[in-house]
């Protein structure tokens, strides 16, 4: 029996309103054999590093072969034409909006497929029409070869081996108020090890944290631990950490050990 078609979807489009729902009715329309999964529809409106940095983090969660649908911040121009590119055995689906370039662009020179159809279809109806050819291995009758990639910089975490230092930044806060950072967990391990350190958020309140999560020891103060992700998170025990902390996705963390 073949195996159903993994797609998953980011969005900044939140659940409260039915377009989320509209659009896997549309999907599923096209593709009924689909199984759609959710990555998150709560990135910030319009945050493309958010969504890049979620995306680059989840996507080897889901087997090879899986078509993920970067929904952010997706216009409604007459020029929209989504674009597709593969990454590491994955299939990718979104308007250049420089979303690509941000999850890929420090990685390798980017080429994909761009929708090419005499069609009227909306930009929307366009994604889920070249998602069914990717599906039906047809995308060749409905794109052509593309490398103009949209070219944006996203903030990366910097580990500055002179200055026994790391920068970087909050760049999201998940349901529990858990501050995730830019900060790869090798990147704090590698350098960091056993050693002592501190670290000082640039919130409006200037936090330092100087220990890491024991889990075996919960503390009620505010620590950094390695999520599923593969990232530093600024956690409390049983806490809401950013909120009582007002930590704000943009507030920079350096680390100095």
């Amino acid at each position: 029996m073949p195996m159903r078609p993994i797609i998953t979807l980011i969005s900044d489009w939140r659940l409260r309103d039915p377009y989320v729902a509209m659009f896997k009715g549309a999907l599923l329309s096209e593709i009924p054999e689909a199984n759609l999964l959710d990555i998150t529809h709560y990135v910030d409106v319009f945050n493309l590093s958010q969504t890049a940095f979620l995306m680059r983090q989840s996507y080897r969660s889901f087997p090879e072969g899986s078509i993920h649908l970067l929904l952010t911040n997706a216009s409604a121009t007459a020029t929209f034409s989504p674009v597709m590119l593969v990454h590491d055995g994955h299939i990718f689906i979104g308007e250049d909006n420089g979303i690509f370039h941000l999850m890929f662009g420090g990685e390798m020179a980017l080429a994909g497929r761009k929708y090419s159809s005499e069609d009227s279809l909306n930009p929307l109806q366009q994604i889920i029409r070249l998602t069914k050819a990717v599906v039906e291995g047809a995308a060749g009758n409905f794109s052509q070869p593309y490398d103009q990639f949209v070219r944006k910089i996203d903030a990366t975490a910097i580990h500055i081996p002179i200055q026994k230092s790391i920068e970087g930044e909050i760049i999201y806060i998940d349901a529990n108020c858990n501050a995730i950072t830019n900060i790869p967990a090798d990147m704090f391990v590698n350098a960091v090890g056993n050693n002592p350190f501190t670290a000082e958020i640039h919130s409006k309140n200037n936090w330092k944290i100087s220990k890491f999560y024991d889990k075996t020891r919960p503390e009620k103060e505010m620590c950094f631990t390695i999520n599923s992700l593969g990232c530093i998170e600024i956690t409390m025990y049983q806490g809401r950490v950013a909120a009582l902390a007002d930590l704000q996705v943009g507030d920079r963390v350096e680390i100095q050990y």
